[in-house]
């Protein structure tokens, strides 16, 4: 089949990380097509203007990518990229998730003025900054004595919200895979073990969206795709769905491929496994509800309906639907008055063995 020579034309947000993004996806499809031209439609998405309010409260996830999705549909764009986790787990009418690369790291960084490395180590009133309900509540589980402030803005944002010469926070999140792509490793901060701060759903994943009636870019883009990455990220959504879950949702999920030799496998065909990982936190940290289980890859659909199930049994439905109505910051936090130590420069992000198409 003869190949088109139809410039691609690549859909993304204007912040650092999202550029870095869509530029390595563009860098991988022109190896691919030589001779296609690549270019870049650059938007400003709703999420990146209003940033002094929950992302709950203006519109959810889908304000990151709702003026991307519409270049997509009127034909500004092939293909748009995204931090999947993003992106809604149902995506508007015509549109299609083309391709999921290779998935890079997924826990989250612990970035704080006093080079505190765990969670339970932070001192009574420390004021730790984030925008998601999914670190509020599994960081006020882990500690109960932080206060938990709105910060929401790029990497660099609440980086400097913490490390800056006029900190406004004591602390911060950070996802892992971000500050990576971003070459921002130096900040110090420490990895917090998934065990310990369970990750959002598809973090780390980049979502490569385009057009459904579009078969050119589809069959572009499918080379990028990595199976396991796309059922694992494939997992975690349908379980937010079955959990009638969304962004006021203060729920975790993982889905990664076991070593074969954990497993109960007898013999190669069995070698292929999952562990499926979920939890589901109240907003003051007091209650949860956590799945954790193995299976073969064949069954991974059988058993995301059955942690939906077995969760929503054992109270889920409860702490979403409270969460919802929650107040989930506290608007009266202030820094402690503690002088800022200086921050530990090792990197806290380990450099992967090989390259992602998100890198």
């Amino acid at each position: 089949m003869r190949r088109s020579r139809k410039p691609i034309v690549i859909a993304s947000r204007r912040s650092a990380l999202a550029r870095i993004q869509a530029e390595a996806v563009g860098r991988a499809l022109a190896k691919l097509n030589p001779g296609v031209e690549v270019r870049y439609h650059w938007v400003r998405s709703a999420g990146d203007k209003v940033t002094d309010q929950p992302l709950a409260a203006v519109g959810g996830k889908g304000l990151f990518t709702k003026a991307i999705d519409e270049a997509l549909k009127d034909g500004d764009a092939d293909l748009a990229v995204h931090s999947l986790k993003d992106v809604p787990t149902t995506l508007p009418a015509g549109l299609r998730l083309a391709a999921t690369p290779k998935r890079g790291p997924v826990a989250d960084v612990l970035l704080t003025r006093a080079g505190v490395e765990r969670v339970q180590d932070l001192p009574v009133g420390t004021v730790v900054g984030t925008t998601s309900p999914r670190r509020a509540a599994q960081l006020r589980q882990l500690n109960p004595q932080l206060r938990v402030a709105l910060l929401r803005g790029n990497v660099d944002t609440r980086l400097e919200a913490v490390t800056g010469g006029e900190p406004t926070h004591d602390a911060t999140l950070l996802a892992a895979a971000g500050l990576l792509r971003l070459g921002r490793t130096k900040h110090g901060g420490s990895t917090l073990p998934v065990d310990e701060l369970m990750p959002a759903v598809a973090q780390g994943a980049l979502g490569i969206v385009c057009r459904g009636d579009d078969h050119v870019t589809l069959r572009r883009c499918l080379p990028l795709n990595c199976p396991t990455t796309n059922t694992a990220v494939t997992a975690e959504r349908q379980l937010v769905q079955l959990l009638r879950a969304d962004c006021h949702s203060p729920v975790a999920a993982l889905a990664e491929p076991v070593d074969p030799a954990l497993t109960r496998a007898e013999r190669n065909a069995d070698s292929h496994w999952f562990r499926l990982r979920a939890k589901a936190v109240s907003i003051d940290g007091k209650r949860a509800v956590d799945f954790d289980e193995q299976c073969k890859t064949r069954d991974l659909r059988r058993v995301v309906a059955r942690a939906a199930d077995a969760m929503r049994e054992r109270g889920a439905d409860a702490i979403l639907k409270e969460a919802k109505a929650a107040c989930l910051f506290d608007a009266e936090a202030k820094p402690r008055s503690t002088p800022r130590p200086s921050i530990p420069s090792p990197p806290a992000v380990p450099t992967p063995k090989q390259k992602h198409y998100a890198e």
